[in-house]
């Protein structure tokens, strides 16, 4: 990955212009959550296999190794971020909602007429 960004940026740099960087993924949980059984479509021999690959397990054996990662410090931070989201969602919760004529004007400096339609629709629901 380092050596594709890298080569990406250094393209850029030199006015090469974009780079499409695709990366491969494996996904362990269901398509949806409405039903998909992943069991059906792959054996426990694929997650395993892909497990071993996983970059962000590869990566925390790394930092604990160097001794820059561990339970502990995973655990704190899963707990500040907790509280770092409640706190979030107490002031989104605080923040007055926008109206969607708001969203419909600061989206589009000029209307299309599908949406002109809509906004006066809007409009009128609003005013009550």
């Amino acid at each position: 990955m380092y050596v594709a960004t890298k080569d990406a940026r250094d393209r850029a740099v030199a006015g090469e212009g974009p780079t499409l960087i695709e990366t491969v993924c494996y996904r362990y949980g269901p398509h949806t959550m409405s039903g998909d059984d992943p069991t059906r479509y792959r054996s426990s021999d694929i997650d395993n296999e892909w497990a071993q690959k996983d970059p962000i397990v590869r990566f925390r054996k790394y930092l604990e190794g160097k001794g820059l990662w561990s339970e502990e410090k995973e655990t704190e931070v899963i707990e500040r971020a907790k509280d770092e989201i409640k706190e979030a969602i107490k002031l989104a919760d605080a923040a007055p909602k926008q109206k969607v004529t708001d969203l419909i004007s600061i989206m589009n400096e000029e209307l299309p007429s599908n949406l002109k339609e809509q906004y006066e629709i809007y409009k009128a629901k609003e005013s009550n």
